[in-house]
């Protein structure tokens, strides 16, 4: 699946999706992290390689790239979750 704004793939395992966004190269792990907590994440871990977070209907990774885990083997799960990694939590305009 992709739009304008990202790609979304499974991963190899089908238990998990990557979220690859098409403007961004770099994130501030910080102010994206706090984003994601104000929709109702909860952060599970921090370190300089990445965020990994714990939610109703999946758990996520986030990179300093911008990609994006979503573990969830369903696909209308992780296209939600996409959505709103690149619409509020990258604020990709």
């Amino acid at each position: 699946m992709s739009s304008e704004e990202f790609l979304l793939e499974m991963c190899s395992g089908r238990a998990a999706w990557t979220v690859t966004p098409v403007r961004v190269n770099q994130i501030d792990l910080e102010i994206v992290s706090q984003r994601i907590e104000s929709h109702g994440w909860n952060c599970t871990l921090r370190n300089r390689l990445c965020y990994t977070f714990s939610g109703d209907t999946a758990n996520i990774t986030l990179y300093p790239s911008g990609k994006l885990l979503i573990k969830t083997q369903e696909k209308e799960v992780a296209a939600k979750i996409a959505e709103s990694h690149i619409n509020n939590w990258l604020n990709v305009e």
